[in-house]
């Protein structure tokens, strides 16, 4: 038989990274919004986090449909960059045009 103990342990390790998860993720999509284009490793650096840890937010963030990814090689290698998720991309054609009516 499992003792609750051992069971509650890993619940609250997974409990703890999401919640620290969602503010990581917060704090690197707004580095990301107003600097697209960075690559992992300029995001890592900018932020002062490891590699894997930017890494894991991007993940999370594109999952979410909040940032994309695109491949590039410079020098024979390839390099992750990341940018902002269009904010038109978050609303269907009749809301987009209603903010433009609401602009004139």
């Amino acid at each position: 038989m499992v003792s609750t103990a051992l069971v509650s342990k890993p619940q609250e390790a997974i409990d703890a990274r999401i919640t620290t998860g969602l503010d990581t993720d917060y704090e690197l999509y707004k580095i990301i919004n107003k600097s697209p284009g960075y690559s992992i490793y300029g995001l890592a650096k900018e932020m002062k986090w490891s590699s894997g840890k930017v890494h894991g937010s991007v993940l999370r963030l594109e999952k979410e449909g909040l940032v994309h990814t695109k491949r590039e090689v410079r020098d024979g290698r390839s390099i992750l960059k990341v940018f902002a998720a269009d904010w038109s991309e978050f609303f269907t054609p009749e809301e987009l045009q209603e903010f433009q009516r609401l602009e004139l």
